[in-house]
């Protein structure tokens, strides 16, 4: 199984790591470090209904192990082709997408920048056992519920969850209005709305591999590999005509509210709802965060019989 952290030199104090390459990584990350760290993206909810949304989705089909729900993920290149398509970029530098494409660029140097980017964009391991452990929970626990994942990026235990049972609702919570407007939303519709065609031949392919292997547990390890590495396969793709998008989005709204910001915030927008079951993955890498997801999870989880 892949697993790496992103320490620096000094950290590892290896004396043939390449100086050179190590500063230019800590320049480019300090141009979007926050000077004034206390100042945090302020709560807000998502307005999901005015989501911007290109004419076509392509997406990778996820194959987790243990899950036996079919999942399709945006792929990160597919944002970027969302980026071009708005014909910004270049014109103007500091434009949203311009911001976008800076933070996609981060996956390549570094997980997140503390207050600027916090890391949505990528799938972290730990998401993927979350959707595991949910899947095989017993009907009576996963059904029926109101549910909230703080830190959602990709959200795929919450797009278990929604394929798990159509009374659930399901709330998201990302630090990034980036992420939630073109990962989460899009991969909501991708798995509860809209009409997903994949590549035959992928699917015979994946399916070989399988056949193939001769370890059960090898398969799983580069199933997760390939899904946290954002390997685009591009084998399924999914049309969005322009006359349907409200009404998509408006059963995306039906089910699923969406916020973004720093937790510190949170409370005071969830106070009218509680939840029966709240869930979070790899979303804590700093103890100065602890007491903000504490008091988020306190002021929002069900009383006395809400589980996190």
């Amino acid at each position: 199984m892949a697993f790496k952290f992103n320490f620096t030199s000094d950290d590892l104090d290896l004396d043939d790591v390449d100086q050179n390459g190590t500063e230019q990584i800590d320049s480019s990350l300090g141009d979007l470090s926050l000077e004034d760290p206390s100042q945090k993206v302020p709560s807000k909810e998502f307005n999901i209904n005015a989501c911007p949304l290109p004419g076509a989705i392509q997406a990778d089909a996820l194959h987790i192990p243990g899950v036996d729900t079919q999942l399709y993920k945006r792929t990160l290149a597919d944002v970027k082709f969302q980026m071009a398509e708005q014909d910004t970029l270049l014109n103007e530098p500091d434009s949203e997408e311009g911001k976008v494409v800076d933070m996609l660029n981060l996956n390549s140097n570094s997980d997140l920048v503390r207050g600027v980017y916090e890391g949505g964009f990528k799938t972290w391991e730990c998401s993927l056992d979350l959707a595991e452990y949910l899947s095989q929970l017993p009907k009576d626990q996963i059904t029926g519920k109101r549910i909230l994942e703080l830190g959602c990026g990709s959200a795929l235990p919450s797009l278990v969850l929604l394929a798990k049972d159509l009374n659930n609702q399901v709330d998201v919570q990302d630090y990034n209005d980036q992420v939630i407007r073109y990962i989460t939303i899009p991969n909501i519709l991708l798995n509860t709305v809209l009409t997903v065609e994949e590549t035959s031949t992928a699917d015979a392919q994946l399916s070989d591999e399988k056949e193939e292997s001769s370890s059960e547990e090898e398969d799983d390890d580069e199933e997760k590999d390939q899904i946290i590495g954002d390997t685009a396969t591009c084998d399924a793709e999914a049309e969005l005509p322009a006359e349907r998008v409200p009404d998509m989005l408006r059963r995306v709204s039906e089910r699923t509210r969406a916020f973004v910001g720093d937790w510190s915030g949170l409370p005071a927008l969830v106070q009218d709802r509680k939840y029966n079951v709240i869930i979070t993955s790899e979303t804590i890498y700093s103890q100065e965060a602890l007491p903000a997801l504490i008091d988020a999870i306190q002021s929002s989880l069900q009383k006395p019989d809400g589980v996190w």
